[in-house]
């Protein structure tokens, strides 16, 4: 009995020797199964080879939030990305001209379940976000400024906080904080950008008003008829005005002018006046401020289809108070389009 206890203890020990492997093992196991499911948990966007393909298919998949499987839910990382990716897809624009930058950062509350955030809730939570970008971009004050960068990130309670990078121009630039002919800047800009060449040079009393004058008179024509009068044949004279540094005003500062404050080229020096040359922003400024000049006088509607008919762009130069005074006079005819019968 006593040899039979000894045999009995032995298996009993080497019963527990295997059972305690296999736990460990076991527990092994586990851990590394822990961590393979860790790693499967973590977000990585370098998958996606078609970002136009994968984002359409999104917003899709998010606007039907209401038919999204009940429970799918996004990472905070995840949903971090995609509020990012979709805001910068939305808003932002690096192919553009800048000389500087400025960082802010706005914040907004996003419905967080169990470190998640729910599928359905991804499309109001982002419409929220989209509201609170555009808010932002409401109090721009630079010229040209513009959405560079975004970058979102969230925290366990839901506090979103929206990083904003935006680019910007300034000295110069400063031209463009209003159009008064254009409908904004970038429609200046663009057809500024066919009409005056960057391999020309703008003096102020010979190329530059020769090309202003040139571009006004091509700008604005109406040989095809207007207003359903039919084929025109000829102008009817209808009045006529001269506008320079004297009787124009830019609330808006033209920076480069006479005081800040005229529409129509002018610069003051104390000595002879230099062989001055416009930067393109310049002459851009002056097309779009000509255009406008002519176009609001007639905006008082004592003739019916009156239009600018011919454009003169004269240069000139005066001595007055010490001073020398460079500029432009812009005369403007106007007329009535005529047809034959």
């Amino acid at each position: 009995m006593k040899k039979l206890s000894k045999l009995a203890i032995y298996a009993m020990a080497a019963l527990a020797m295997t059972l305690a492997m296999g736990s460990c093992k076991k527990e092994s196991q586990n851990v590394k199964s822990d961590n393979n499911n860790q790693a499967a948990s973590h977000f990585d966007p370098s998958h996606i080879t078609d970002m136009n393909a994968y984002f359409k298919e999104f917003r899709q998949k998010i606007q039907a939030g209401a038919d999204s499987k009940e429970g799918e839910t996004l990472s905070l990382e995840e949903a971090a990305w995609h509020f990012s990716s979709l805001a910068n897809i939305d808003f932002c624009r690096i192919n553009v001209e800048y000389e500087d930058f400025q960082f802010d950062t706005v914040e907004m509350q996003v419905d967080i379940a169990n470190g998640a955030l729910l599928m359905s809730d991804f499309c109001a939570a982002y419409e929220q976000m989209r509201t609170v970008i555009q808010q932002f971009k409401k109090s721009f004050s630079h010229p040209r400024q513009n959405l560079y960068f975004i970058k979102v990130s969230l925290d366990a309670e839901g506090n979103a906080k929206i990083a904003l990078m935006t680019s910007y121009s300034h000295d110069s630039r400063d031209l463009y904080t209003h159009q008064w002919y254009y409908s904004d800047f970038y429609e200046a800009a663009w057809e500024c950008s066919d009409y005056f060449s960057d391999d020309s040079t703008f003096y102020w009393n010979t190329t530059a008003a020769r090309e202003l004058q040139r571009v006004l008179n091509i700008k604005e024509h109406h040989e095809n008829g207007t207003g359903g009068l039919g084929p025109v044949i000829c102008y009817i004279p209808t009045r006529d005005h001269s506008f320079n540094y004297t009787n124009t005003f830019d609330p808006y500062g033209s920076q480069n002018y006479y005081f800040n404050d005229s529409r129509v080229f002018a610069k003051r020096y104390e000595q002879l006046p230099p062989a001055y040359i416009l930067s393109d922003v310049e002459m851009c400024y002056c097309l779009d401020s000509y255009l406008g000049l002519a176009y609001d006088y007639i905006d008082d509607g004592l003739y019916v289809h009156e239009f600018p008919v011919n454009w003169t762009v004269t240069p000139l130069y005066l001595y007055k108070k010490y001073s020398y005074y460079i500029y432009h006079e812009l005369y403007v005819e106007f007329g009535r389009p005529y047809a034959v019968n």
